[in-house]
């Protein structure tokens, strides 16, 4: 009974995504919404939804997960589902460093989304992307979110960790990410492919700084503080001006009056996001980074 806190499964899980999946075919769990829920204490997932389609995960809070399993676990996560949105969930007190990150894409999510939510304070870090062997993952969008203080300090993980077998066409965009921790990676991407990072606010620790461990991903367009990825050629490296140095909580990271970040933006098409993780709408001119306010 401790081994999730919520979480769904079927024995017909088999398609071409999924060619060793159980039963005979994928008969996706479809109407499922996953909502308002308190989840704590939990020996492995927090949340994790599976063969599902269309599925809705939205306003959880999970506080402390993988606290006794030796397996591997994560916050908020889905398997062999496709069409997956979650929003406005907060994840912390991730255990561990056999991942324990807050949200995952992994085996067999296809066109899954991630916006509006907010990690701190795991020890597995923010994000993983990890695609299951012989599986097929591709077209996911994690954007909109925020991460404090979040860290793995476990070769190859990081705060984001791209690993396992390859996943195709996903895009991570207009998240702030900021970390206190100097003996993480902001990222690490142990040598996969289709990972495309685009108008996010990456701040590494004060003073020693927090490397970007990714000659693989493509990026462009971001802001680096603390940190560095030589790889974007249109790299912001500059402070991004937040409302805190030492952030703890989500408004501490709403840019101030002068941010090089403001106006910069570069990721303008019609995702069908209307406003960002505060509230704000999205106007034709975009910041970098999850606040797009005035920086007033």
């Amino acid at each position: 009974m401790d081994r999730t806190g919520i979480g769904t499964s079927s024995t017909w899980g088999r398609r071409p995504e999924h060619p060793e999946g159980p039963g005979t075919s994928w008969e996706a769990i479809t109407g499922l919404t996953i909502r308002g829920n308190d989840v704590r204490d939990v020996g492995g997932d927090g949340i994790v939804v599976q063969n599902a389609r269309k599925a809705l995960v939205e306003r959880n809070y999970v506080d402390g997960f993988n606290m006794r399993s030796a397996g591997y676990n994560a916050g908020i996560w889905a398997w062999n589902s496709d069409d997956v949105l979650y929003q406005y969930n907060e994840v912390t007190g991730g255990h561990g460093t056999r991942d324990s990150m807050a949200f995952d894409f992994d085996g067999g999510n296809n066109r899954n989304v991630y916006r509006y939510n907010y990690s701190h304070d795991n020890e597995g870090g923010f994000l993983l992307v990890c695609n299951g062997a012989g599986m097929t993952t591709r077209g996911n969008r994690f954007h909109d979110n925020v991460s404090i203080n979040d860290r793995n300090t476990t070769d190859p993980y990081a705060v984001i960790s791209v690993v396992c077998n390859p996943s195709t066409d996903t895009r991570i965009y207009r998240n702030t990410v900021v970390t206190d921790r100097a003996d993480t990676a902001l990222v690490s991407n142990n040598g996969q492919t289709g990972t495309t990072f685009e108008d996010n606010v990456f701040v590494g620790a004060a003073g020693a700084g927090s490397p970007i461990e990714d000659t693989i991903s493509t990026y462009r367009n971001n802001l680096y503080w603390h940190t560095a990825q030589p790889r974007d050629p249109e790299a912001v490296n500059a402070d991004p001006l937040l409302r805190s140095a030492a952030p703890r909580t989500p408004d501490d990271l709403r840019l101030r009056p002068g941010s090089p970040a403001l106006a910069a933006g570069s990721v303008t098409e019609d995702d069908g996001t209307r406003h960002d993780y505060f509230g704000n709408p999205l106007t034709a001119t975009r910041n970098i980074g999850a606040d797009q306010g005035s920086g007033k």
